[in-house]
């Protein structure tokens, strides 16, 4: 059974980029979209412009429920007491996006692994990244099995499979890419999915200076066409959580682009982004193997 309609929805790190986009995506539908994190204000913890209080207004105003929650997704505590609230106020939980990630300010300055930060780049990629992903799944899950209907959805990257970034970033995208294969094992008798998406370049407030200024590296001027919009992960999570068949994306990670070929979905300039697995790997899909 399809999960179309009167969703409740929890987007973590929804204060700027593909949070807040997803978040709006989703919101637009109709639902009811929870957006945590800890920018309560523009400039709290970033220079960078958004906070979760904006994008729950927003949602709101494109049709959406929108519940902003503030949370330090390094604190176990906090994290069981947002999903508790949710539950609290709506009854169940239908849709888990784990998105909240901290990107270091250098991470696009090129340094081999024995030269970067090691504590705060663990921190940011691994103990807010990877870590708040298992913690927010672990403590929605029973709620979802309780209901016999749900999905996990971890953002993710090509890191997993190729070299992008640096050493941690790639650890932490694959982690986030094998916890959803091996949490689809455990959930799938429950009718419960848990799934990696792959967006290509997406055009966060981050990134939107150098675009606008053509100021991307080098590597990145053959992937300027797949481009994508800040929402287009969250209409690519609609498609498939309508779609009957939602099981069947469950246990694998899947390029944003080619899920929107095989489904129909457009970015909202009507575009559909093309696929970068020619230049960075597909996916691939993992062995059925279950050894207990």
């Amino acid at each position: 059974m399809a999960l179309k309609n009167n969703r409740v929805v929890l987007v973590t790190g929804g204060s700027r980029g593909v949070g807040k986009g997803t978040a709006l995506a989703l919101g637009a539908t109709g639902a009811t979209v929870y957006v945590s994190g800890r920018s309560s204000s523009d400039g709290q913890t970033t220079a960078l412009p958004g906070n979760i209080h904006t994008t729950a207004e927003e949602i709101t105003a494109r049709g959406g429920k929108g519940i902003a929650v503030i949370c330090d997704h390094t604190d176990d505590k906090q994290i069981a007491a947002l999903i508790e609230q949710i539950i609290s106020e709506q009854g169940r939980i239908d849709i888990l996006v784990n998105n909240v990630y901290q990107v270091p300010d250098d991470m696009l300055e090129w340094q081999p692994f024995w030269k970067r930060p090691l504590d705060d780049h663990w921190q940011a990629m691994i103990d807010l990244g990877l870590r708040a992903h298992y913690v927010a799944s672990y403590y929605a899950a029973p709620h979802m099995i309780k209901q016999a209907a749900g999905m996990i959805v971890n953002i993710s990257s090509p890191g997993a499979r190729c070299y992008l970034h640096s050493v941690i970033y790639g650890v932490g995208k694959a982690g986030k890419d094998k916890m959803m294969h091996d949490m689809a094992k455990e959930l799938r008798e429950y009718n419960v999915a848990a799934l990696a998406i792959w967006p290509g370049i997406v055009k966060t407030e981050r990134l939107a200076p150098a675009i606008e200024a053509d100021a991307l590296p080098e590597e990145y001027q053959p992937l300027k066409p797949g481009m994508e919009s800040p929402e287009y992960p969250g209409r690519i999570i609609d498609a498939i959580a309508k779609a009957d068949n939602y099981m069947d994306y469950s246990g694998r990670s899947w390029w944003n682009s080619e899920v929107g070929n095989e489904l129909d979905v457009q970015d909202i300039d009507g575009a559909q982004p093309m696929s970068y697995a020619p230049f960075m790997g597909e996916p691939g899909i993992p062995p059925e193997a279950m050894v207990k």
